[in-house]
């Protein structure tokens, strides 16, 4: 019993040391700063936020996603693991990027080293089924960004008093809003407001924007296939 009772002390230390050292991991979804705004089959908005000086818990990247930048300040991340990009970087469009993850997910934490408030958006798309969308849109606003195998991205960019509809598009559509405040600007039934105000758009649905206000106002507009 004596040689049993020291076994069973040497496991229960090791487990010790072993999660001392192997930090508790969550899908980005569960991690406390990063907020679920909207989710369905097609994307999952998570709109994150880290104060000055805040560190987020240890999480998971597995799922294609579009990451946005909607105030750039000082950061730092520690990566337990992630894919190799030292061959082919990943493109940067702006404040705005894509990571697959196909082949290896990233784990990691990250924490706002700056005075002011970390704000992006995390745009997850869990869609596997594919469907073929019409062609890119053609029109003066809209300036093509990518396409990738879940998105397809671009600036939409309506001129001071712009009035632009569109007919139905066979995917279905996600609008955030880039400017820091924005007065008497539109999409369908959505008045925008400030950065990060967004409009979900199904498949099917005509499109209108109206740009009621004096200067040039900046969408990130999403096609999710």
């Amino acid at each position: 019993m004596r040689g049993l009772s020291v076994s069973w002390f040497f496991l229960g230390l090791g487990f010790s040391l072993f999660s001392t050292h192997v930090p508790a991991q969550v899908q980005v979804s569960l991690e406390p700063r990063h907020h679920p705004v909207l989710s369905n089959d097609h994307v999952r908005l998570l709109d994150v936020r880290i104060p000055p000086g805040d560190t987020t818990q240890f999480h998971i990247h597995s799922t294609p996603s579009i990451f946005l930048m909607l105030h750039q300040v000082k950061t730092g991340s520690e990566v337990i693991t992630e894919e190799d990009h030292s061959a082919s970087p990943i493109p940067h469009y702006g404040p705005m990027w894509f990571e697959g993850f196909y082949t290896s997910p990233r784990v990691h934490r990250v924490w706002n080293s700056d005075t002011v408030l970390f704000h992006v958006n995390d745009i997850e798309l869990p869609n596997k089924n594919y469907i073929t969308i019409d062609s890119p849109i053609v029109h003066p606003a809209f300036q093509y960004i990518m396409d990738e195998k879940p998105v397809r991205a671009y600036w939409l960019v309506p001129t001071a008093g712009e009035d632009i509809s569109l007919s139905a598009r066979k995917a279905d559509i996600l609008m955030i809003l880039m400017n820091e405040k924005t007065e008497a600007v539109a999409a369908n039934r959505k008045t925008f407001l400030q950065k990060g105000d967004f409009l979900y758009i199904p498949a099917g649905e005509k499109i209108r924007i109206r740009n009621g206000s004096n200067y040039q106002v900046r969408f990130l507009f999403l096609e999710l296939k």
